[in-house]
């Protein structure tokens, strides 16, 4: 009778359960229907269909079940979660299929004829290959894992070299400077870090004084010139949100602010410093680990049209790139006279018109290596 009791409790105390996580899934999932708000936890999986879809996104607490959910795997020592790899060193990855030949010639022959065309007018491309999560030194993969990220970028690097253009390998860089690239990523997210921005921003500077011989302000480049605030695991980024807090932890994240005299403009005839112009505080307020957007909110502004008010020179950069931009907008802006951005495949196209209009003297293509892939919505310039 005791054992049977003890059962009936446990049975009750199930449905109990059930009965409110069914509840308040219910409104959740009404509250979406009628006001079109969802849980902020901003991973959903992608069902059968779209009711599914849609219960599976406004599921009550469906952030805790996939906290949990991470710790289980976590404790059974299991390697993958929602289509996430965790590397042997505990980065988080999202694998990418080998990019086939006739996608990556093409890639490559569209960039080649956009350097052609740039030479004609005397200006300069270089196109600058961020890091991989996985490094291609070290690839950290578990056993059984393929991942075709890295030889995707390196066969598209070699086609570049072989049709004449400019390639600045970040890869490569880190490798040959003595970095752990790993230290410059987040763990889980696939962008890069703030100071690895700086670090890229460097060697861009390097190749902007060597083609035109222009003078550069040599306080941006050092990060002793910077205030430094460490935000400590503050930054759960787009794989965190697909396994949780417990299967690879927070990243902390570092606001890099200059604390020299910076005076630019944006498109709104807005004169300020960087930080009053670029930095968006507000997701550094408060904490909300069921967002990614630590990065890019903070930094969003970063990327944009931005002209120099204190450059030491009238070079006018383009910079066609994607989210790995915004770690590294605020240098370009403090070290030339103007830059503009565009995120190819998105929000501008990119042709021979918008060459002329703004007439840069130098042109950066800088993509995240994941983007190098079959139907890639980058490398969309067709006009060249």
């Amino acid at each position: 009778m005791k054992k049977n009791s003890i059962g009936h409790i446990y049975i009750g105390i199930f449905i109990i359960l059930v009965f409110g996580l069914g509840i308040g899934s219910f409104l959740n999932l009404a509250d979406f229907y009628i006001n079109d708000r969802k849980n902020n936890n901003e991973w959903t999986p992608e069902l059968g269909s779209k009711l599914e879809t849609d219960i599976a996104s406004t599921f009550y607490m469906n952030f805790d079940f996939v906290n949990l959910n991470g710790a289980i795997r976590t404790i059974m020592n299991q390697y993958s979660m929602n289509n996430i790899v965790k590397m042997n060193n505990g980065y988080l990855l999202t694998t990418v299929e080998k990019c086939s030949e006739d996608s990556l010639n093409n890639y490559a022959n569209k960039t080649i004829r956009l350097n052609e065309y740039l030479k004609e007018r005397g200006s300069y491309l270089v196109y600058a290959a961020t890091p991989y999560t996985s490094s291609k030194y070290d690839p950290e993969l578990p056993v059984g894992v393929m991942d075709y990220g890295n030889d995707n970028i390196d066969r598209l690097l070699e086609l570049l070299k072989k049709g004449g253009v400019d390639v600045l390998d970040y890869r490569e860089t880190m490798h040959l400077d003595g970095i752990n690239q790993y230290d410059y990523m987040y763990v889980t997210d696939h962008h890069w870090t703030t100071e690895a921005g700086l670090y890229a921003y460097g060697y861009l500077e390097d190749y902007i004084k060597d083609k035109t011989g222009c003078i550069i302000d040599d306080r941006i480049r050092d990060i002793n010139n910077y205030s430094v605030t460490k935000y400590k695991k503050w930054h759960l980024g787009s794989r965190g949100q697909r396994t949780g807090i417990f299967y690879a932890g927070i990243d902390d994240f570092d606001l890099i602010v200059p604390n020299f005299d910076t005076k630019i403009q944006n498109d709104y005839g807005e004169i300020g410093t960087v930080s009053e112009l670029m930095f968006d505080m507000t997701a550094l307020e408060q904490k909300n680990l069921s967002s990614r957007y630590t990065y890019d909110s903070v930094q969003g502004k970063t990327l944009g049209h931005y002209v120099n008010l204190n450059s030491m020179n009238d070079v006018k950069v383009l910079l066609v790139s994607d989210s790995f931009g915004k770690a590294l907008g605020q240098y370009l802006a403090m070290g030339v006279k103007e830059v503009k951005y565009i995120y190819d495949g998105e929000d501008y196209e990119l042709t021979p018109e918008y060459i002329e209009e703004y007439d840069p003297d130098v042109v950066i293509m800088l993509y995240y290596s994941e983007n190098v892939k079959d139907n890639s919505k980058m490398f969309s310039f067709d006009s060249f």
